[in-house]
């Protein structure tokens, strides 16, 4: 059964906080009542005597009890006035800051985030929702804003490409009649373009998966995917010089096949990418109580502490935009595919330069790591 008008909180908050001290007030005076009534036979008897059933009876029903009740019948309706009004008040005190928690709720919009409630007052658990509402909000607005500068990035990343194809077909169109030569050197070209487009597109699907979360789990030895990434990368080290150093213990992590070996692959093709000439690579994973560890590092430029957090976003690197061939999802994909797997990234940067990196993940056979929860 629905009621037509739903009582608010407040209003019950109110009735429930008159209802204690109404009952609690009734109590005192039957109670005094009570009292009063066995002072005045011990009063009219004498101490130690009986009273008498006369006196008994004038004593119960006389005028001075009956004022009594009719004293006590005005007190208890004005009581119940009294404990009504001061229980409607205090109710508004106790559930004002939940009223502005929903005031500021509905104003806030997707340009309104940076609003907080900043609620003061005591220490109490209205205090410590308002406080998980400020925190709630400013990952909300972290969240948006990464979001943001994501989608200008990709859009960046993909305008340079397609400018280039419209470049090449109007050249095409408007000038004179190409020769069979310039002919081909413009397919090459629309196809080199159309090839770093899928090849970005495919790491934006790719970082989307990762965040999603893994599909099917299953034991996956990470020293052999990271085996499989050293030899992948291994002419192009070659080309530049680099000496690959590893040390690849046995370590069963439990995950996504597909994504752990995106994971391995993307640190080492970013040590590889990221390195100096005749510079090093040293990867190695092993396997530590319920966890398995693998630690990427590599020689390079020098990078300060405050560009570090800068390498896991998206089309960035050192606190400056990518540039070049690579898509600068690398380290972005890593993060997201870590983070669906419940496990930890940490980043590191040498005094000597290149990078260090380390990725803890749940070990197989371990009590959570549960199949479809990801972390």
């Amino acid at each position: 059964m629905r009621f037509p008008v739903r009582p608010t909180v407040r209003a019950r908050l109110a009735l429930l906080l008159a209802a204690l001290v109404v009952a609690t007030g009734v109590v005192l005076l039957a109670v005094s009542y009570l009292l009063v009534v066995t002072a005045i036979r011990t009063i009219v008897s004498g101490p130690g005597t009986p009273a008498a059933p006369q006196d008994r009876s004038v004593t119960l029903h006389g005028p001075d009890t009956t004022g009594l009740l009719v004293e006590y019948g005005v007190i208890l309706p004005v009581l119940v006035a009294i404990a009504c009004g001061l229980a409607w008040l205090v109710a508004g005190r106790m559930l004002r800051p939940l009223r502005q928690i929903t005031d500021t709720a509905q104003r806030i919009t997707g340009e309104g985030l940076h609003e907080r409630l900043a609620l003061d007052g005591p220490a109490d658990e209205l205090t410590e929702l308002g406080d998980t509402f400020d925190a709630m909000l400013a990952r909300l607005e972290a969240a948006f804003t990464d979001q943001q500068l994501f989608a200008a990035n990709a859009a960046h990343q993909l305008r340079t490409p397609l400018a280039v194809m419209r470049a090449e077909l109007d050249l095409l169109l408007t000038g004179p009649p190409p020769s069979p030569d310039e002919v081909h050197d413009t397919a090459v070209t629309l196809r080199r373009t159309v090839l770093s487009c899928e090849r970005l597109l495919e790491r934006l699907l790719i970082l989307t998966q990762g965040m999603l979360g893994p599909g099917e789990r299953e034991p996956v030895p990470l020293d052999q995917i990271a085996q499989q990434a050293l030899t992948a990368a291994a002419e192009t080290a070659r080309v530049q010089g680099l000496t690959i150093d590893p040390g690849l213990h046995e370590a069963r992590a439990y995950g996504d096949p597909a994504l752990l070996g995106e994971l391995a692959g993307n640190l080492v093709t970013n040590a590889v990418t990221y390195n100096c000439p005749d510079g090093w690579i040293a990867v190695t994973t092993r396997s530590k109580g319920d966890r398995v560890v693998l630690e990427v590092s590599n020689s390079g430029e020098k990078i300060a502490g405050t560009d570090l957090n800068g390498l896991l976003e998206p089309f960035r690197r050192a606190g400056r935009q990518r540039t070049g061939t690579s898509s600068g999802l690398g380290l972005s994909i890593v993060r997201a595919i870590v983070a669906a797997h419940g496990g930890e990234l940490s980043l590191r940067a040498p005094a000597s330069g290149g990078l260090a990196v380390r990725v803890d993940l749940p070990a197989a056979g371990h009590k959570d790591a549960t199949p479809g929860q990801p972390g």
